[in-house]
């Protein structure tokens, strides 16, 4: 069976306390054709360091960037693999998670795009909040694009997709912060069904100061505010109970923050 070539990207800034368990997670996979691009924003705490110090067995770039999601248009834009994914700079993959995902590119033609399981972690690596994991599971198994349309349930960590696919619906809309992700997914969607790989593929990490965790209120709003505008005028029904579904989240999450202090 032959394996597609892959194109791996994280984008990073001032993560030295965290990226090099990310790129060991990548190169440690030991995939044969793989291509892995780190885009740095200009770090200064060691990580420009960190990452000479592998060599050629990677690319990189560091300097001002206009931010995450410039910098992956960037990455796609230079990426030579058939397939695609991406990692944050706190994120890392789980081992085997490359086999698992190409074979289903391999033999799976019809699949576009994919996804699969992703625990939440915290600092030290230990896994927390497995309710909000064991909550998106649920969903995961069950997707059908009107539900996506109310409620991000997908991890990106574990999102790969054909570059071809990409190519359809185009690059991710650099003047969203946060939920550029969840928009680029709802617009791949309309294109093709994804497959759901019913394995960890990845690891998220959750921490005070990240930024879906110091800042979720304003990444539910975007997310809100990316399915209206994927939605058109078509799904004014979804679009109200996205509305909804923005509160509930917002609610959960400052209980979660109470509960914590």
């Amino acid at each position: 069976m032959k394996r597609p070539s892959l194109t791996i990207l994280t984008p990073s800034f001032n993560h030295v306390g965290y990226i090099d368990q990310t790129i060991r997670s990548v190169l440690d996979q030991g995939y044969p054709d793989l291509d892995y691009f780190v885009l740095d924003g200009g770090s200064a705490d060691g990580t420009v360091e960190l990452l000479k110090g592998y060599g050629d067995r990677l690319r990189w770039v560091s300097g001002p960037d206009g931010g995450q999601a410039a910098a992956l248009n960037r990455g796609f834009d230079e990426s030579r693999g058939e397939i695609v994914g991406w990692i944050n700079s706190d994120d890392y993959y789980a081992p085997g998670a490359f086999d698992a995902v190409t074979e289903v590119f391999a033999t799976r033609p019809e699949v576009q795009w994919l996804y699969g399981q992703c625990p939440i972690v915290d600092r030290e690596g230990n896994e927390t909040r497995s309710f909000v994991t064991r909550y998106k599971e649920f969903w995961m198994k069950r997707y059908f694009f009107e539900r996506l349309m109310i409620e991000n349930f997908i991890n990106q960590p574990t999102v790969f997709f054909r570059r071809s696919l990409l190519e359809r619906v185009g690059r991710i809309d650099e003047t969203m912060h946060n939920a550029f992700d969840y928009h680029l997914f709802l617009r791949m969607a309309e294109k093709a069904r994804p497959h759901y790989v019913e394995r960890v593929l990845a690891y998220f990490r959750v921490y005070a100061d990240a930024k879906t965790s110091s800042n979720f209120e304003r990444s539910f709003r975007e997310e809100t505010n990316a399915a209206a505008e994927v939605a058109g005028d078509r799904h004014p029904l979804l679009i109200a109970l996205h509305h909804l579904n923005y509160y509930k989240l917002t609610t959960a999450y400052r209980l979660l923050r109470a509960l914590k202090r």
